[in-house]
């Protein structure tokens, strides 16, 4: 029996989601390696009976095996896909999803959206850990298959403006009193303006917070600090935490956020995602539509613009008083915000009523309990759009299984050379047998 963690020499077989090769016995899986490639397996850690593994001296190059353009794409676990051609990507990711609703397939397939490959991230939680060992401070991303921070000075998944922070942060953190418990920066960049979010374990000195003070002017950002939970984010120079905005160019709006809040992170993508959406859904003057888990109302505004009412929920307050306010700053009247938790079965009972089309955009566990709802509602036309294909499958299925046919589907490039999609779904209900 082989000794486990010693390097062997293997050939991958089948490319997973994840970005993972397998080999032929499923036992060990290789980052960075393509089917029919050998490669060198340096086992890492074994993470569900498999071991995760690095390749090294790659031979029998796959022909869409591409040189990445990040010099840390090998060491970096952001990212999945970097060796292969985006092309070949893109098909990957698409025949995923296919073969996954294989015995339920759509009416019609989408074109995949897709966007920048690279320098499109506006937002990140970046990992920080002081290494005594070799005298500095590291501020980026995971390794693949192992919880240290990979070295790093750049990133080209970002933004410019947040990648090239990456080196400025290790330093300054480096020379702090407090550079052993600051575990991570969130990075939030939006026009014209990047928000740092300094999370520390331990009260920070005064030269510490002068030494933020400084970068701040320097670097043109603006410092927040985060001792505890999400209510404990304050403004490291001036009272008010900033609001950040990105725009909805086609439709001429503009989204104000907190900087911890969530928002699509590719925004150029995002606007192609709102345009399908608004196709999809076929609105009409007199409809009255339901946004779920609506956020700060990225789908709930467009949609407001070509309907009679919007009706958007979510379950967290600070989204909705965003959303709320960023109806104002558009002025928009036509829509409404409502605090909901949507994985309770009667919460949308009720306000479903009137609604015939709806929107879903949930996290990753899905909408089942929302589907549950919509079923029993009048509701006739369903867009869901989602970030784990898996959960949609299974709540396509629920919908399916009361009259709604899955009309169209289609993958959503969100995350370039990452193991993560947006999959977006309309739902048609069969009036004939609804």
């Amino acid at each position: 029996m082989r000794r486990k963690k010693q390097p062997f020499l293997e050939t991958g077989e089948v490319l997973t989601i994840e970005g993972a090769c397998l080999n032929a016995d499923g036992k060990f899986k290789a980052h960075g390696l393509l089917p029919g490639e050998q490669a060198t397996f340096i086992p890492l850690k074994r993470q569900k009976g498999v071991w995760v593994c690095r390749s090294e001296h790659i031979d029998q190059l796959h022909p869409d095996r591409v040189e990445p353009k990040c010099a840390y794409a090998q060491l970096c676990g952001g990212c999945s896909f970097q060796h292969y051609a985006r092309p070949a990507q893109l098909s990957f990711k698409s025949n995923w999803l296919e073969t996954l609703f294989e015995d339920c397939q759509p009416e019609q397939w989408l074109e995949v959206i897709s966007g920048p490959a690279y320098g499109y991230r506006t937002k990140a939680r970046l990992g920080v850990k002081h290494v005594a060992k070799k005298g500095r401070t590291l501020v980026g991303f995971r390794e693949v298959g192992s919880g240290l921070i990979a070295e790093m000075a750049s990133c080209d998944i970002l933004v410019p403006e947040l990648s090239a922070l990456l080196e400025p942060l290790s330093e300054l953190i480096h020379r702090l009193d407090a550079k052993s418990s600051i575990p991570q920066i969130e990075v939030a960049a939006s026009e014209g303006q990047v928000a740092l979010v300094i999370r520390h374990l331990d009260a920070l000195s005064e030269r510490d917070q002068t030494a933020f003070a400084v970068f701040e002017k320097e670097f043109g950002v603006r410092v927040l600090l985060q001792s505890g939970g999400p209510d404990t984010v304050a403004a490291l120079s001036q009272d008010q935490i900033p609001t950040l905005q990105y725009c909805l160019n086609d439709q001429g709006l503009v989204f104000s956020f907190h900087p911890m809040a969530f928002t699509q992170v590719n925004q150029a993508v995002n606007q192609k995602m709102v345009n399908l959406a608004l196709e999809l859904l076929a609105l009409e003057k007199e409809d009255r539509v339901l946004d779920a888990f609506c956020g700060i109302g990225n789908f709930s505004l467009p949609i407001a613009g070509k309907v009679r009412e919007v009706l958007g929920l979510e379950s967290s307050q600070e989204s909705v008083e965003q959303a709320r306010q960023n109806a104002q700053l558009n002025d928009i009247s036509n829509v409404q915000f409502e605090v909901e938790n949507l994985y309770e079965l009667e919460a949308a009972k009720d306000l479903l009523r009137g609604c015939h089309k709806a929107l879903i955009d949930p996290p990753r566990s899905g909408a089942l309990a929302l589907c549950e709802q919509i079923a029993e509602s009048e509701c006739e036309r369903v867009v869901y759009v989602s970030c784990n294909p898996v959960t949609l499958r299974r709540d396509v299925d629920r919908l399916s299984a009361s009259g709604f046919q899955l009309s169209k589907l289609g993958m959503i490039d969100m995350f370039p050379h990452t193991a993560h999609m947006e999959s977006i779904a309309l739902l048609v209900r069969d009036k004939a047998n609804g």
